[in-house]
């Protein structure tokens, strides 16, 4: 497919949909998390905080990731596509469960994780 080839413009746009998408879902998740649980990260309201931390550490994780994902994942583009994806969704994950629930923050949930997470998701 030449829209996407690697290394290309096409690349780049897919790049900023699905690591923005994800980057902002993120964001969101969080912050429900962090309004379930009464957290209070510090000085800085948690949404400012989220804004100008957390969004742009999201994004950049996932936008270099699903570039090294999908230029290196192979040949067919289906299939780095999918990679990228399953990629950025393990990062986010693994970023929710670092700063999403923050163990030294205090909140009224037990280990600051909301109880609409789901339990066979490992935070």
């Amino acid at each position: 497919m030449a829209f996407a080839a690697k290394g290309s413009k096409g690349e780049s746009f897919l790049a900023v949909v699905l690591g923005g998408g994800a980057a902002f879902g993120l964001v969101v998740i969080t912050s429900r998390a962090w309004k379930t649980c009464h957290v209070d990260i510090g000085s800085v309201p948690n949404g400012l905080t989220l804004l100008f931390l957390g969004l742009p550490l999201a994004l950049i994780v996932n936008l270099v990731l699903f570039t090294i994902v999908f230029r290196y994942a192979g040949k067919a583009f289906l299939f780095s596509l999918i990679a990228a994806a399953i990629a950025i969704a393990i990062a986010d994950l693994a970023l929710f469960s670092w700063q999403g629930t923050p163990a030294g923050a205090h909140g009224t949930c037990p280990g600051n994780v909301p109880p609409w997470w789901p339990t066979w998701i490992p935070t």
